[in-house]
């Protein structure tokens, strides 16, 4: 008898245990077939939250690709908290790529790769071969959450990208029937779909972790001069921030926002921080020295909002991927690029547009 799909989180964790198991016998068989060596991993968000375990998490990956061992990563749904769950395959991915230092991480789905609007609705809409630098997107990512065997669309496919380049990941957006090319994209540098090419100076270590942290139900909003310090490597004090939004606690990743004066004002998010201080508090330091701070908040607590040590920028100093920089990409075997003329011509003055990144609705003030 046909059962009708739970819908209650402990009825949907028991069916996800009952998958696992299916899912991975699928798996062995086919590997089997070629004799290589499979694992299974299963991995839940807050596993990555914690440092000691990311690290381990770390360590063990390295360990099963040297062993020439295949990791068959799945997230952890038995026991993954609703609001301590990745989500959709296309973020878990991307959060494994960045840990695993991997070199590309390969998004499919039922379009050919990013379009500049909904293929399925927008005639006019056209491919975008090649991204160097997200926040220069200008795109319709509205319809629809995925297909009914996913979880994902493409706007989670651009905020994996985003992960996953300031790691120094490059990502390939492409339609599931071209899987084939994988190996020519990695060994010949042929191009399929969108990629978006890795940050010039990725992130690594402890700032790497930083930047895969679910962010708080807040934000901070900075001013230029700001921008220009943390990007050379500077803490964040009072003077830099203008205004807070949202609440969070000390100690949690709060997404740093400046205003883009290119894009009539909008916000655009630029990186993370793990603060010292409460919104709260943080609200009442806005302009203020460090020196003035134990007046304030009443008691002795760090000279800045965020340590340096803790600060991670989406486009570490500033510098976007760049095509010139991998010479070993070529991108005129692209369908829809007959030499790199075509492509320049398709990218043209790209406007720019807010961090896709999704925030907490509504923000407090």
């Amino acid at each position: 008898m046909k059962q009708e799909k739970p819908k209650d989180l402990a009825g949907k964790q028991a069916m996800a245990a009952v998958g696992m198991v299916r899912l991975m016998r699928m798996y062995d068989d086919f590997f089997t077939s070629v004799s290589q060596p499979i694992a299974q991993v299963l991995v839940s968000l807050d596993n990555l939250m914690d440092r000691t375990q990311y690290l381990n998490a770390q360590r063990t990956f390295h360990s099963l690709l040297s062993k020439n061992i295949i990791p068959i990563v799945n997230e952890n749904d038995t026991v993954a908290m609703q609001d301590m769950k990745f989500g959709d395959n296309d973020t878990l991915s991307a959060h494994i790529a960045s840990l695993a230092d991997a070199d590309y991480l390969f998004l499919l789905t039922d379009v050919d790769g990013l379009y500049t609007g909904n293929p399925n609705s927008d005639p006019n809409a056209t491919i975008i071969p090649l991204v160097e630098n997200i926040d220069d997107l200008d795109v319709d990512t509205s319809a629809g959450a995925g297909s009914n065997f996913g979880t994902g669309g493409m706007a989670t496919k651009i905020a994996a990208a985003r992960l996953a380049t300031a790691s120094g990941c490059h990502t390939v957006v492409m339609h599931s029937n071209r899987i084939e090319e994988l190996t020519s994209v990695v060994v010949e540098g042929a191009a399929f779909g969108t990629l978006f090419l890795a940050v010039s100076q990725p992130l690594i270590g402890r700032k790497r972790w930083i930047l895969l942290q679910k962010p708080a139900a807040g934000r901070i909003i900075v001013n230029g001069k700001a921008e220009v310090a943390l990007n050379n490597d500077k803490s964040l004090v009072g003077t830099h921030i203008t205004s807070v939004e949202g609440e969070f606690e000390s100690d949690e990743s709060v997404p740093l926002f400046t205003i883009d004066e290119e894009n009539d004002g909008e916000l655009k998010e630029f990186g993370r921080a793990i603060v010292n201080y409460s919104s709260a508090e943080c609200a009442k330091l806005i302009g203020a020295h460090a020196d003035d701070f134990f007046d304030i908040v009443g008691y002795s607590g760090a000279e800045s909002v965020a340590h340096k040590n803790n600060i991670c920028l989406w486009v570490p100093g500033g510098e976007e991927g760049n095509l010139s920089d991998h010479p070993e990409i070529n991108m005129e075997t692209h369908p829809s690029v007959t030499d790199l003329s075509d492509l320049a011509a398709m990218m043209g003055d790209k406007p720019r547009t807010p961090s896709p990144a999704p925030l907490p609705s509504p923000l407090k003030p």
